[in-house]
This record gives structure tokens, sequence and C-alpha cells, in this order.
């Protein structure tokens, strides 16, 4: 059967429980199951063997039922959605979880990325409840949202691909990386000083020439740019593949973007992008340079004293490109 919750669920929902339960990703370690309830609810259940099961403290959420079942030898891990509007959410996730589960070495290990990947989803979603995106991170969003429209526009590589390489969303140390070339994304407003701002030793790690920074400074604005404006635009060339489309949403709930929230009309000017090549001299902190046990920086880079290393768009497009 294909990976295809979403379309599985739409299928069997007029029948609900009666149709019973269809497998998912018949070549996972682990058995895992979607199905209707008795109360035509939504279910997503992983089956496996294992003694420690019931030492797991499970995640709570506010409209997901998390419960276990053993029976012999055989534990049931049922994810139920209480809550039918969040259907596509639920659909995202659930995919997710099969999907990061699968790549796993054995079925212990398979399990306990489940696990984890569970709790992250449930801090995800009280995070999104509680307090949703700041405006930096919005911003940030927008800066990457807006290299994404970029390298769609003038990379010529399949949109698929790229956002496969838009790896932020899933806490690699690089925003995008494409053939290769690894880009840091920075976003800022034109009226602060220009300035590259750096959080952790391996984002300007490598001396192979291929790792850029690209600067994208923004004025607030009555009509431009807005995060509703790029992501239906990206969603549009997406749309035939539905494997792609879903991952394109998982990452925006990743970073804790709410369509229904009232700043994805925020508007935007794009007024300049910066592109930096980080070369061997360019000013910078990583593993190699800092005194032992120094394992967690956070810094700012005057753009003042990198325009040497400054470099046009059409240069980052022959790297990626060749």
């Amino acid at each position: 059967m294909k990976n295809d919750f979403a379309n599985k669920w739409e299928e069997i929902s007029d029948i609900g429980h009666g149709a019973g339960r269809f497998r998912v990703f018949p070549d996972h370690l682990l058995d895992l199951f979607l199905s209707f309830s008795t109360t035509g609810e939504r279910e997503f259940t992983l089956e496996f063997s294992a003694s420690n099961i019931s030492k797991i403290e499970m995640p709570v959420f506010e409209n997901i039922l998390v419960y276990l079942k053993s029976e012999d030898d055989t534990h049931g891990l049922t994810l139920r959605l209480t809550d039918h509007v969040l259907k596509d959410l639920f659909s995202i996730m659930c995919t997710d979880l099969a999907e990061s589960s699968s790549r796993a070495k054995s079925s212990l290990l398979a399990f306990d990325v489940f696990i984890v990947r569970l709790s992250r989803w449930a801090e995800l979603l009280r995070r999104r409840k509680s307090h949703g995106m700041s405006f930096e991170e919005r911003l940030g969003l927008l800066g990457e949202l807006c290299m994404v429209t970029w390298l769609m526009d003038r990379s010529g590589i399949d949109f698929a691909v790229i956002l496969s390489g838009w790896r932020g969303p899933d806490g690699d140390s690089s925003d995008i990386g494409l053939n290769g070339v690894r880009i840091e994304v920075k976003a800022q407003l034109s009226t602060q000083s220009a300035a590259l701002r750096v959080s952790s030793l391996s984002q300007l790690d490598g001396d192979d020439g291929r790792v850029f920074v690209a600067l994208h400074r923004f004025s607030v604005a009555e009509e431009g740019l807005s995060l509703k404006s790029l992501i239906d635009r990206l969603e549009a060339k997406v749309v035939r593949s539905h494997s792609a489309l879903l991952d394109f949403r998982r990452k925006l709930m990743f970073v804790g973007y709410d369509h229904d929230a009232t700043y994805v009309e925020e508007n935007f000017v794009l007024d300049e992008l910066m592109v930096y090549r980080v070369g061997e001299t360019f000013p910078r902190l990583t593993p190699n340079n800092v005194s032992d046990g120094i394992s967690c920086v956070s810094y700012k880079i005057d753009c003042g004293a990198v325009k040497d290393f400054r470099i046009s768009q059409e240069d980052l497009e022959g790297f990626i490109n060749d």
C-alpha cells in the first residue's frame, strides 16, 4: 500500500471502523496501521514487542489521545485524533513519525525515534498554542522562504530536491544544502546595522569554499511579500506531489508556523540580498579555533568587516549549478 495516510483515511471514511485497519510503510521495522475508532475518529497504531514499554512516559496532547495496549508479547501504541478539524495536521504528524523512525537500524531504535519525535510534536503543538512565533522568528522564516523561492527560480533544480535541501526546520546546522553547497540564511530589518548573527560553532564551519551566508534585509510595507504569499506560491509548485507537499507543511509546522495566525499577511519589501562566501580568512568561530570546553556560542559579524567576501547572486547561482 502507498504510504499516503490522508488519502487512505478519506477512502475508508464512509465505512469507518467497519473497514478494519490498513498497514502502512510495509517495509518498516515496526508494524504500523491506520484505522477508525468505533466512534469514527482517526487512529494510527504502532505494534511491536518490548519488555520495558510500561516505563515510557508518553507525551500529552490536547486533541490527540495517546494510549497503550498490551496483549501477550505484543504492545500497541495508538494515537487517536479527537478533533476532526485537525485531520490534515494529524496526517502530516503520522507521516513524519513513520518516515523518521523508518531510518533506524533496529526495531528498538525505531521505537525510540518514534517516541522522541512524538514528544517533539507534543512540545511543538503546545508552543504553537501558547505564544506562536516571535517577530524575529517570522522574519527568519520569511528569509528562508525567499531563499527557497530564489533557488526555485534560478537554480533549475527540481523543487522537491530544493525542498529536501531546506534543512533548517529539521535542526540541521545549515539552513539549506544543495549540490554540496551550504547556505546559512539570515534576515533583518533594513533599519538595523547590517550584521550576520551566528548562533553556533557549526554554522560557518568548513574550509572548502562552499559555505555561504545570504543576508535578507527587509522593510515593513503596506503591500509586498508575506509568509502567506510565499507559501501559497511554493505550494502551487509542489501540489502534484502529495508527499512533497506534506513534507513542506511539516517543516512549516516544525518552525511554529500557524496558517490561521494574523501575522501570515504581514507585508515586507526585500530591500537587499547580500551574499557572502565563507573563505579561509572569513572572521568566524568554529570548533577548530576556540578553546577547549567552549561548545555553545552566539556572536555578531559586522558586514563592513566582510565586504571583501561578498559575491553576486549570479556567482552563488554558478556554485549551486556547478
